[in-house]
């Protein structure tokens, strides 16, 4: 029995798995790979480092979360430099060595080391940059940014470092040609995984999977011909670009794991070859579309799958559309030769429905209406869902993106690079802000009002003359897409927009009730609240307020004057 080397491969992203530390840079020796698998994405922030080295050098800071590269990306200047492979690192985790523009010296990680050590490093770092360099030492370090920043908080002769580093956490914009910093925690998620999936679905990595006796009741097999889609790969995509437009950062590394895991469900060859009936049947739960979201996963895999926490609160499977549960019930029957073809070919498939129990329990569900069995409404209907989300191609069936929990997902995704819709929906922003501000139903209005549930307008800012909806700018050094936008109000106040406030506005501004969205949004718009009052400048002589108007039922702006 011979095994496919590349599912043994992603065997060790397994969190379960014994091989699991291999994924671990600091525990890596590219030399000692046994297969040709090794995991390489070509990433804008290694040109960015390279590039700023070789012709701009300066000290770099790296910070990010654990998994996030910043140990690989010291390894990829190190071996650019010295043209070799540093086989391990030394025990203090810092090397230094010459280049044509004096000495780079790298520290791997700084939360490892020694505080005096720390000290010295950081104060020698401190040197470098307020002498430009003098002694031409140029810093690249890793760091953990919440350790960094309370280590020069407790440290007074590192004040002046602290600075620039407090300065360039503000903002990216802040970096000079003498000191950067990049937190790879700006990094858009979703870009890499557009990438990992095109590169381990690569036909090559799977060409054992062709000879094998196996290969059609192969749930790993199975999950890797779906997924080498381009559809089903756009999909996936784009529920790693919700995550982007959420604000929510998934590290390198927990990308890995939750991919991998999506492929094989955490089963090896072995597993596959020597499963009797009842393994087989419970390997047939394992499809990519229930992987995705952490079902039929021990609970003990979840402390370093954080990607699997966020996307169950995404899961297609949890919401209920009455047309696309209509298909999945009754698609193979409704007299329309389309719909039925679509239907048997979603559903239809022996392996991932389970070796066709599905049409068992479908039939007897609706010619007998087992009302004893509810595992057909309990169970399948949410798995179905998933399996629609992904793989059902026609649009005029119905849109899959209805059975994700965001009713304006498409607006959102239609704003950006696009001017005319950023100010066709400004308005509906702006009332739903007024909306949120009175806590009353207000009337539409071409104003954002400065009031609160006092109902008096401190000022009025028109939309048109003092108010931007401006989106994010595309990062060239770093691989970040534009995923959020601002309101800016007469360039001095901001309320970042992200999907989750998007989202709350525009139900507030079609009239919809507080909804689970609104924790998410409602700190950030009261600040926002706040400061639009605190900037207001109202009339001496004229009180404005909010009253209520009978005749259309709503909440109008009103004057009332005081002299």
């Amino acid at each position: 029995m011979k095994g496919n080397p590349f599912v043994s491969y992603l065997d060790q992203y397994n969190v379960l798995s014994p091989n699991h530390s291999k994924i671990y840079d600091e525990y890596t020796i590219d030399k000692d790979q046994t297969n040709s698998y090794v995991f390489k994405i070509d990433t804008k922030i290694e040109d960015t480092l390279i590039n700023l080295f070789e012709n701009k050098p300066q000290s770099i800071i790296l910070t990010g979360n654990a998994g996030d590269g910043k140990t690989r990306l010291c390894r990829i200047v190190y071996d650019h430099f010295i043209q070799s492979k540093l086989e391990s690192w030394p025990e203090e985790g810092i090397v230094e060595f010459p280049f044509k523009h004096g000495n780079i010296r790298i520290v791997k990680d700084l939360s490892e080391l020694k505080e005096e050590i720390i000290k010295k490093e950081l104060l020698s770092l401190q040197n470098e940059i307020s002498s430009n360099h003098e002694q031409k030492i140029y810093y690249l370090i890793a760091a953990n940014e919440g350790k960094l920043t309370k280590f020069l908080s407790q440290s007074p002769d590192l004040a002046e470092l602290a600075a620039e580093v407090t300065s360039r956490f503000m903002s990216h914009e802040n970096n000079t040609s003498t000191f950067s910093i990049f937190n790879l925690l700006d990094v858009t998620s979703s870009v890499y995984v557009e990438r990992l999936l095109e590169k381990w679905n690569q036909p090559e990595n799977w060409s054992a999977c062709t000879e094998c006796s196996m290969s059609n009741r192969c749930i790993i097999y199975l999950n890797h011909e779906r997924t080498a889609k381009k559809g089903i790969q756009q999909r996936l995509v784009e529920q790693y670009k919700l995550l982007d437009y959420l604000d929510t950062h998934i590290t390198i590394r927990e990308m890995l794991i939750h991919i991998s895991y999506m492929l094989t469900g955490g089963y090896t060859c072995d597993d596959i070859h020597k499963a009797d009936y009842k393994q087989l049947e419970q390997q047939t739960r394992k499809s990519y579309y229930q992987n995705f979201y952490g079902h039929e996963l021990d609970e003990n895999a979840f402390s370093e799958m954080k990607a699997l926490r966020i996307f169950k609160s995404l899961d297609p499977g949890n919401y209920s559309h009455s047309t696309i549960d209509d298909f999945i019930i009754n698609g193979d029957i409704n007299g329309d030769i389309e719909t039925e073809e679509i239907h048997k070919a979603l559903f239809d498939d022996s392996l991932d429905l389970q070796l066709g129990y599905f049409l068992k329990k479908l039939r007897l569900y609706r010619d007998y209406n087992t009302e004893n069995d509810l595992s057909i409404i309990e169970e399948w209907i949410p798995r179905l869902r998933r399996k629609f989300f992904y793989e059902v191609s026609d649009e005029h069936l119905s849109n899959a993106n209805e059975l994700l929990p965001f009713e304006y997902i498409n607006q959102y995704k239609r704003l950006f690079d696009n001017t005319k819709n950023q100010t066709l929906i400004k308005r509906s922003l702006i009332n739903g802000l007024n909306r949120i501000f009175s806590g009353r139903l207000t009337e539409p209005n071409k104003n954002l009002l400065a009031t609160n549930k006092n109902l008096i307008v401190y000022e009025s800012f028109k939309t048109n003359k003092d108010i931007e909806l401006e989106q994010e700018v595309e990062r060239l050094d770093i691989d970040r897409i534009p995923s959020k936008f601002k309101i800016i109000v007469e360039d001095e106040i901001a309320l970042p927009i992200n999907l989750a406030v998007f989202e709350f506005l525009l139900r507030v501004n079609g009239g919809g009730t507080h909804n689970i969205l609104q924790q998410d949004a409602e700190i950030l718009i009261d600040t926002f609240k706040n400061e639009l009052i605190r900037i207001s400048e109202p009339d001496d002589f004229e009180l404005n307020i909010l009253r209520y108007d009978q005749k259309v039922g709503l909440f109008v702006e009103d004057e009332i004057s005081l002299d």
